[in-house]
């Protein structure tokens, strides 16, 4: 028996194999045909899948196209209204630094109109400003020695400070890139109580020149304008100018006793003929350069007597280039609280009746040094200047002068100054009436000199209630000894001021 089990039990695994082997390859034949049917469908899907994706990638750029179209629109839109805002920004700033013309609005009052009295811009573009501006200053004063009887007089005066005046000013862009402007000047000037031009018959007798300016070539000016050296003695020639050289045009007091020595820095030319203190036909030439320095140098031709003058203004016939010339140069130097400059000049001064016809010119010439130390509470200034002049048949006249003075500010609302100069004239011609001649005039004509001094001491307090008036008190006293005889004083060797009045500057 166990042999027949033995002899059964391979057949038995035998039908077992096969059956296996049976089901392994009907699991076959259904696996690979799934895999086909799989593979077909695949196949039979992919061109239609691809399809889509290349439809949504296209709709895809299509949206971002027209969102960067938005975006540039809006950007365009951002820059337009930034140019706006800008716009109205540079307006609201020109506003802010003068108030425009016309009435001023019902809220700001006639205390803020008056106040913030500036230059006023009547004509303003991008490129273009015109301002219009001006002094205005009554002075009531009570004057020694005005005729030879020595009598005194009291009232309204001649403005004892500053020239009654009204200007336009003009700046022109032409090069913003470089700062390069056009400029012109007009100014006239008035005499108070009358209403009188100051120079009969001539409107712009203080400034008519065109000119331009920039940093690189500093400022060029043709035409009627200060004289030069008038523009660097002014940091030191008294207490009431700019303490610091620019290129502006500077200036001294108006008709005090003091202001004459202004006429030493003069040379240019007025109705008498030469000894004004600006020129007419000037070419000026100065530039303040970044480090401090400054340099100028004018030329001056020749007039015929000036502007208002009897024979007329303009180019003296048959004069060349130095019949009746004047030339100058300067320098100067402003350092932190200090400034000093320096300036020389030289005239070829025409004898009046000559002129036009033999032009017969004598040498006039001044150099003069000086400088000042402005700290704020105090400022002190100090100067030189020395002249000599060929006066024809009486000589040479040879003057030595010497200022000296001070400005305490203790505050903003008010300051004091005193001052003090002398003239030292050795030789000096006398007019036909007896008065020493002012320098640059022509004195071919005289046949007296005389020697001797002329010495002024001045004082004054000034109160600013508003930055643009001022309220002053003020006086001096002019001495003469020896041969100098003051026009001022009438032939009496001396002559007191005291003064009283308003200055307003819009």
């Amino acid at each position: 028996m166990n042999q027949a089990v033995q002899f059964r039990q391979p057949a038995a695994e035998a039908v077992v194999g096969t059956r296996v082997r049976s089901r392994a390859g009907a699991a076959s034949r259904y696996f690979w045909a799934g895999a086909s049917l799989t593979a077909i469908a695949l196949l039979t899907s992919s061109p239609a899948k691809a399809t889509d994706d290349v439809g949504e990638l296209k709709a895809e750029i299509r949206a971002l196209s027209k969102r960067l179209t938005e975006l540039e629109e809006q950007k365009r839109k951002v820059k337009k209204l930034d140019d706006r805002v800008q716009k109205v920004e540079r307006a609201q700033e020109a506003h802010a630094e003068a108030p425009a013309s016309g009435p001023t609005p019902a809220k700001a009052g006639p205390w803020e109109s008056f106040k913030t009295g500036r230059p006023v811009h009547i004509f303003e573009t991008d490129n273009t400003d015109v301002l219009l501006y001006g002094v205005i200053e009554p002075t009531l004063g009570y004057t020694t020695n005005v005729d030879a009887a020595g009598r005194t007089t009291f009232g309204l005066n001649t403005s004892w400070f500053s020239g009654n005046r009204w200007g336009i000013y003009v700046t022109q862009k032409m090069f913003p890139e470089y700062g390069f402007n056009l400029l012109a000047r007009m100014e006239s000037e008035f005499e108070l109580p009358s209403g009188n031009m100051d120079t009969p018959g001539v409107l712009f007798n203080r400034d008519a020149w065109v000119g331009f300016e920039s940093p690189l070539l500093g400022k060029f000016s043709v035409g009627r304008q200060n004289t030069l050296p008038r523009d660097v003695a002014n940091i030191w020639g008294d207490p009431y100018g700019s303490s610091s050289l620019s290129t502006n045009e500077g200036g001294f007091t108006n008709v005090n006793n003091f202001k004459q020595l202004i006429f030493y820095t003069s040379g240019g030319n007025g109705a008498g003929g030469q000894g004004d203190t600006r020129y007419d036909q000037g070419l000026v030439w100065k530039k303040l350069f970044d480090n401090g320095l400054y340099l100028g140098a004018a030329y001056n031709f020749g007039d015929g007597n000036g502007p208002g003058g009897p024979l007329g203004s303009g180019p003296i016939p048959g004069a060349g280039l130095d019949k009746g010339s004047t030339e100058a140069v300067a320098a100067g130097y402003n350092y932190g609280q200090f400034h000093v400059s320096t300036f020389y000049t030289r005239a070829n001064v025409l004898e009046i009746p000559t002129i036009g016809t033999t032009n017969v010119g004598h040498i006039h010439q001044s150099w003069g040094a000086g400088g000042n130390w402005d700290g704020g509470l105090l400022r002190l200034n100090t100067g030189y200047i020395h002249y000599n002049a060929d006066q024809g048949v009486v000589g040479i006249r040879n003057d030595d002068v010497v200022t000296v003075s001070a400005k305490v500010t203790p505050s903003k609302l008010y300051d004091v100054e005193v001052g003090w100069q002398d003239f030292f004239a050795h030789n000096a011609a006398l007019t036909a009436s007896g008065f020493t001649f002012v320098p640059f005039k022509d004195a071919s004509s005289a046949t007296m000199t005389g020697t001797g001094t002329r010495m002024t001491t001045y004082a004054s307090f000034m109160y600013h209630p508003i930055p643009n008036v001022d309220v002053y008190i003020a006086g001096d006293h002019l001495k003469t000894t020896g041969g100098y005889s003051a026009s001022q004083a009438h032939l009496h060797d001396t002559a007191d001021e005291v003064v009283t009045g308003v200055r307003y500057k819009w």
